[in-house]
């Protein structure tokens, strides 16, 4: 059995998620341009010996894997907004979600929720310790199932 990941580690993924998302859409847009300059080309000039006749047919499952695992990428990091917004308690979700989603500094969250900076951090554990809870329930619900 795995141990389950603590909360902070869970919801700094959210970064990391974000920026594979970038990345994968990147490489799709390249492969969607590569496939729409395909076309047959009629010319003078010889053709190559052995043609590369299943290209576009390569070009086109490199697209559908890059999209699997887009979903795939999506779905997690819509699981951690699910876990952040299921945080009960005043201002602990805004704590999360300022800090992992809008990547807020400590003291511009203060500022923003009209609290002093210790008290976003002590919401932060507050929230963190909500968040481990959660991990800690959908682990036992999984290994019930």
């Amino acid at each position: 059995m795995e141990k389950t990941i603590n909360a902070k580690d869970y919801l700094t993924q959210i970064r990391a998620i974000h920026i594979r998302l970038k990345s994968l859409a990147r490489q799709r847009q390249s492969l969607e341009d590569a496939l729409y300059n395909i076309s047959p080309v009629l010319s003078h000039t010889p053709h190559s010996a052995s043609p590369d006749v299943h290209r576009m047919d390569g070009l086109i499952a490199a697209k559908l894997d890059i999209e699997t695992e887009m979903e795939a990428e999506s779905r997690r990091l819509a699981e951690i907004h699910k876990t952040i917004a299921a945080v009960q308690g005043r201002f602990l979700g805004a704590v999360l979600t300022a800090r992992y989603v809008e990547q807020i500094q400590w003291p511009d969250i203060a500022r923003e929720l009209y609290i002093s900076e210790s008290r976003a951090y002590q919401l932060h554990r507050e929230a963190l310790a909500e968040v481990e809870k959660a991990l800690r329930e959908r682990e036992r619900g999984l290994d019930c199932a």
